[in-house]
């Protein structure tokens, strides 16, 4: 019996779904090669639904195809980290200034939830997807369906780049999970007071300090 349409899209959803969260834990390294074949093996799917997914994560920047026709894990570059937070410095601040005039009671408790829980997570790994996860917030509740589309594609990258930052940085987390948590909290306390251009001039200053730290930390990996 042919595989309806709409089965077909949710299982290449599904198989999207799984790869990406792979990729961003670090499973697939950078470099990589992601063949259809193997992974159509891995996961008991056939090959077109593995296709249509690595098209969707080329999209999202977690995969990239090389001038063969190979699909490859991205090793991300300085570069790649100037561009990403050059989006970020505006997508953060128009999210936070929104998010101090439309954020809503459940979303402070999950803010402080999420603060708590950076505080005691021991890997980089558990501090970027917090991190992600808090940043998510602000932004869906700041309310523009166009801003959360530009951050849904970026999410991705920044969780790419972190884990592979850990790769090479072990020591970073324990750096690190204090200062997320302390400028998290500077962030939801400007949200909170309802102030949206406080807001937005702490988120713009929140991911400046990422700036200057990760370029710092991904040269020296290359040393």
């Amino acid at each position: 019996m042919p595989v309806d349409r709409a089965d077909r899209v949710r299982l290449s959803q599904t198989v999207c779904a799984r790869l990406s969260r792979a990729i961003i834990a670090g499973e697939f390294k950078p470099g990589t090669r992601m063949s259809e074949p193997s992974l159509s093996s891995q996961l008991g799917v056939s090959r077109a639904p593995i296709r249509e997914a690595l098209i969707e994560l080329e999209l999202r920047g977690l995969v990239e195809f090389d001038p063969t026709g190979h699909t490859r894990v991205p090793a991300l570059t300085p570069r790649d980290i100037d561009e990403i937070y050059e989006v970020r410095l505006m997508i953060d601040p128009v999210a936070a200034g929104l998010a101090a005039t439309h954020a809503k009671a459940d979303t402070f408790a999950a803010l402080e939830a999420n603060i708590a829980a950076t505080k005691s997570v021991k890997t980089l790994a558990d501090v970027s997807r917090l991190d992600a996860e808090f940043h998510d917030r602000i932004v869906r509740a700041a309310g523009n369906r166009r801003l959360l589309l530009c951050w849904s594609v970026l999410r991705d990258q920044v969780g790419l780049w972190l884990t592979q930052m850990q790769l090479r940085h072990e020591a970073v987390t324990h750096r690190t999970r204090q200062q997320t948590a302390e400028s998290h909290r500077e962030l939801l306390d400007a949200i909170r007071s309802r102030n949206a251009k406080k807001a937005s001039n702490i988120a713009r200053r929140h991911v400046a300090g990422w700036i200057k730290l990760m370029p710092k930390l991904s040269h020296s990996a290359d040393d």
